[in-house]
């Protein structure tokens, strides 16, 4: 037994990689509070067998969107339109909420805006200081309108914001105030998802209990890269990441994090223009962030992007998206989250 043991450590440090090491056990070296999925909002009503499904995955979290439409001309935001799908709406948050926690499940609740097709919301701007009180001051009602939820139903993560990197470099004061208006309504667990490329100039984070990243890292040109490959490739990321937890001195989640079955996966993650079907791109870019990322005592896990509901997704079975639903990149997130 301790030549056997012997030997399986030395050839790990002729490898000289930590992932392996992981790999060869199937222990990651930390363990993951949030092992979660992002919820595609059920179209009219959602059924218990979701969450079934998601339990046999080793899911323990789900996160919620509550979506919003910004009306740029008039710098507001709607929301709770009876046109919106159910589960985007407060009925079916409420809903999804008490089913998901019915199953012992936690939950993040996570508003995202929508402005139009095309438009990245990092992008959103006011010509004028007056536009800008007026779209805040309806953000800051939608916003508090969930927080009050987020309380009354005990839901465990409130993720008050998304890539809103413009809005955010602005107009800080506005957030500081909205985050203690958000303290006062809420006190379980805060955080912000910041995109991936402006994590690092966020100037709140020491306010909140987590930083949060929506995490579509570029890592490779390739078609197709090595796992070996995508985790070098990490390192970059890692180094910025890690300045930015020591500043704070706060864990780290991926607010989102996903890859599409497609050429290119790890190239623009958070692209979608190239859809030549490419499902171990997909299983080889998931397999070498989680062996990254637990081996930092600073990542609390995350949520995958993205789960459905209902089954509309399952209508063309060749289809290129960023769920892991019947690919083989479900296996490779279910060993990781066991």
């Amino acid at each position: 037994m301790k030549k056997k043991l012997f030997l399986t450590t030395l050839s790990l440090l002729i490898i000289g990689s930590v992932s392996a090491y992981y790999q060869l056990n199937s222990v990651p070296l930390v363990k993951m509070e949030f092992k979660g999925m992002n919820l595609v909002a059920p179209i009219k009503g959602l059924k218990s067998s979701t969450f079934d499904e998601l339990k046999a995955q080793h899911v323990n979290s789900v996160s919620l969107i509550p979506y919003a439409f910004v009306d740029v001309e008039n710098a507001a935001v709607r929301y709770n339109n009876k046109r919106q799908w159910w589960g985007e709406r407060t009925e079916g948050i409420l809903a999804s909420t008490r089913l998901a926690h019915g199953q012992k499940m936690t939950v993040m609740l996570k508003p995202h805006l929508w402005v139009n097709h095309n438009f990245y919301t990092g992008n959103l701007d006011f010509a004028s200081d007056l536009d800008w009180q007026k779209w805040e001051a309806d953000y800051e009602e939608y916003i508090l309108i969930y927080a009050k939820l987020a309380q009354k139903e005990q839901i465990e993560l409130f993720c008050f914001g998304t890539e809103l990197g413009n809005a955010v470099a602005k107009r800080p004061e506005y957030w500081m105030q909205l985050i203690a208006k958000i303290k006062k309504v809420y006190n379980g667990k805060l955080t912000y998802a910041a995109n991936w490329d402006d994590f690092d100039k966020v100037p709140f984070w020491n306010e909140l209990d987590y930083i949060g990243i929506d995490a579509y890292f570029p890592l490779s040109e390739a078609a197709n890269p090595t796992v070996d490959e995508l985790t070098l490739a990490w390192k970059k990321h890692i180094d910025k990441i890690e300045a930015t937890q020591k500043k704070f001195n706060k864990k780290i989640m991926f607010t989102e994090f996903g890859y599409r079955n497609a050429d290119f996966a790890a190239e623009e993650p958070w692209t979608e223009h190239k859809n030549n079907k490419n499902n171990q791109a997909q299983v080889n870019a998931y397999e070498a962030l989680f062996r990254v990322l637990t081996t930092k005592d600073w990542f609390v896990g995350g949520f995958a992007w993205k789960w459905y509901a209902d089954d509309y997704h399952r209508e063309e079975k060749n289809s290129v998206d960023y769920t892991p639903q019947d690919k083989p990149a479900l296996e490779t997130i279910r060993n990781w989250y066991k």
